[in-house]
């Protein structure tokens, strides 16, 4: 019977700690945000970069190097943007 009554008191200890509380609220890092956006924005840019050194070797053919920046365009503008519009938040918070 002792055993029981601590595993429902370990089981209700869990429970309590793993609920988030009503004031917990995740805070977000703009900074941290921007410096993932401008990885992401370099990575992007160096596979472009690639596509066209492929090319030009002869590797990929021509069709292939425009499919993939076809590809990566979207993505590329959309981080771009992203990132824009982070660096206009900074400025009018300022």
């Amino acid at each position: 019977m002792e055993w029981a009554v601590l595993a429902l008191f370990a089981l209700a200890a869990s429970i309590f700690i793993t609920l988030p509380r009503r004031g917990d609220t995740p805070i977000s890092d703009p900074a941290g945000e921007a410096a993932e956006l401008i990885a992401e924005r370099d990575r992007l840019l160096l596979a472009l970069r690639e596509l066209d050194e492929d090319a030009s070797a002869g590797r990929i053919s021509p069709a292939d190097r425009l499919d993939g920046r076809r590809a990566l365009g979207p993505r590329l503008r959309e981080v771009t943007e992203a990132i824009r519009a982070a660096d206009a938040d900074q400025v009018a918070t300022r």
